[in-house]
Parts: structure tokens; C-alpha cells; sequence
């Protein structure tokens, strides 16, 4: 699509590439974050990757439900602008200890600043409904 007829001011990428072999697309993020307020689905492993997604452009990054408490305290330490999924064991700790963004398939009964829904509508203040995310990726979330 011609990113200069989209409408709206976020727009979420997923990057396969990232995900599934560890290559991000740092140049994507650059192009894409001229027109848009950039979230990418890439789930870093280390802190070093994701400041390189902020930097190329990245408004918010979605980390791996996976991921262990110490990660995720590094990952906060780097940017409140990161996305758990509400799948992640670690989500209480997350959203205790300054995390404030979730990405769910369903409503969810916790505190936080915004949720991204990927499944069906979600009506509320605090929640996105995030529109044509790829089926393949909902078991990560």
C-alpha cells in the first residue's frame, strides 16, 4: 500500500524476518516511521536490538511473551514504550514495574495505559483494535 494514503496515526508492522531468523529491518522502520507512529511486532532478545529498533524509527516494540524478568526490567530501563503480550507469564511483574503497554486478543482485567487488541472488537477507553494482524502470530500473543 502507498504509506501516503493510509489514514490514521499508528500503524503496527510485523517483522517475519526479526521473529523468525533474527534479522531486523531496520531500514523499513526508518521509511515507515516518516508518515506513521511506528509499532513493530519483532520480539528483541537483547536490550541492544530493540534501542536499534528505537532508533531506526520504532515508537513502540512488541517483546516476546517469553521473556524472563530480567529482560524485561533491562527492556524498561531502555524505554517505557514497550508492548507485552498479555499471554506472557511475567505480565503482572511487567505491568508492577513501569510497563504500560499489553497487546491481547481479549479484553483483559489488569491497569495499563493501552491495550492492542488483535482479536474481535474491544470497546473502551484504553484499548486499539488493531486491524488485519496475520493469523500466524496470534499464538505469540
Amino acid at each position: 500500500m502507498n504509506l501516503e494514503e493510509m489514514e490514521g496515526e499508528e500503524i503496527m508492522v510485523c517483522d517475519y524476518d526479526a521473529i523468525f531468523r533474527g534479522k531486523f529491518n531496520f531500514k523499513l522502520y526508518d521509511q515507515v516511521a516518516k508518515f506513521f507512529e511506528l509499532i513493530v511486532v519483532n520480539f528483541p532478545g537483547r536490550v541492544e536490538d530493540l534501542m536499534d529498533s528505537l532508533i531506526s524509527g520504532a515508537y513502540s516494540v512488541v517483546l516476546n511473551a517469553d521473556e524472563n524478568q530480567e529482560t524485561i526490567t533491562r527492556m524498561l530501563e531502555v524505554s517505557e514504550n514497550i508492548i507485552l503480550p498479555a499471554k506472557s507469564l511475567n505480565l503482572s511483574f511487567f505491568l508492577n514495574n513501569g510497563g504500560k503497554f499489553v497487546i491481547s486478543e481479549r479484553a483483559l482485567p489488569y491497569r495499563f495505559r493501552k491495550c492492542y487488541i488483535v482479536g474481535p472488537e474491544v470497546k473502551g477507553d484504553n484499548y486499539v483494535n488493531v486491524m488485519n494482524f496475520p493469523e500466524n502470530l496470534l499464538q505469540y500473543i
